[in-house]
Order: C-alpha cells, then structure tokens, then sequence
C-alpha cells in the first residue's frame, strides 16, 4: 500500500477544491449562483426557461435577461472576496477570475450549468405566488 505524501495544508486545499470554495470554474459559478440567489430562481426543464420570483410572482424570463442580469451580479460579488485575503497572488488570480466570468461566454456557461443543478428544477404545477412553497432542494450540498 502506497503512503500518501503531503503535508496538512495539502490535504485541506484539497477539501476545499472539492467543495468548490477556492476554483472559478462555471460549474462553482453556478453554485454560487444557487447560492445568492436560489430561493429566487427556477429553472423549468419542459418551457426550457428560467422563472424568477419578482417578489409578487414567478415571471417567466423570456430571453434570458434576468437569470442574466442575477448572474452578473453574482460575479460582481466575486470582487468582496479581494477583502477576505491578504495574499497578493491569491488576489490577483480572484480579480482574473471574476473578470473571466463577467465575459458573456462563461456566464451563459454557467447558467447552463446551473440548469443542471437539481435543486433549481422546478415543475410548472409546482409554480406558486409563494417562493417558500418551492424550497431549494438539497441546500446542504450548497
């Protein structure tokens, strides 16, 4: 049996790659996504098109512009994570992130992704005034 090399500080990178909290790839994106604003958000896989609650009702969003416009907030939001750090590279590789993930290719990507991510599917008769009565699916893998 091979012994695994590495110390400590390895083995905890590695459990926060795994739970996406240190990489900006579309499919973290999507989970963060979820996580500012999945009470608000739905997507509904036989209209294919999101549904977001705009605090009266779930409005149908023809066009993509506001699970867009959600999104783009989202990656702005990257930038607070600059104030949690005091390590100069690690700043650096947040700012390229975030501005990576403003581009138009990489949010339709990950809101893509994020149509993949059970917690968000929703059934047209599951549609209600209320978005408590739609709760977010399995929030503890969020």
């Amino acid at each position: 049996m091979k012994e695994e090399i590495g110390d400590e500080s390895v083995f905890l990178r590695i459990e926060e790659f795994k739970k996406g909290l240190i990489q900006f790839t579309d499919s973290t994106n999507a989970m963060r996504l979820v996580k500012e604003h999945g009470r608000d958000i739905r997507y509904n896989a036989s209209w294919k098109k999101w549904v977001v609650w705009n605090g009266k009702y779930w409005e149908m969003d023809e066009g993509g512009v506001l699970i867009h416009e959600k999104g783009l907030e989202m990656v702005r939001n990257i930038y607070d994570e600059l104030k949690k750090t005091a390590d100069y590279r690690e700043r650096i590789d947040i700012e390229k992130a975030a501005m990576m993930s403003e581009s138009v290719r990489r949010r339709k990507a990950f809101v893509e992704a994020a149509t993949w991510i059970s917690a968000l599917r929703t059934k047209t008769d599951e549609l209600d005034s209320n978005p408590l009565h739609i709760p977010v699916r399995n929030e503890h893998q969020m």
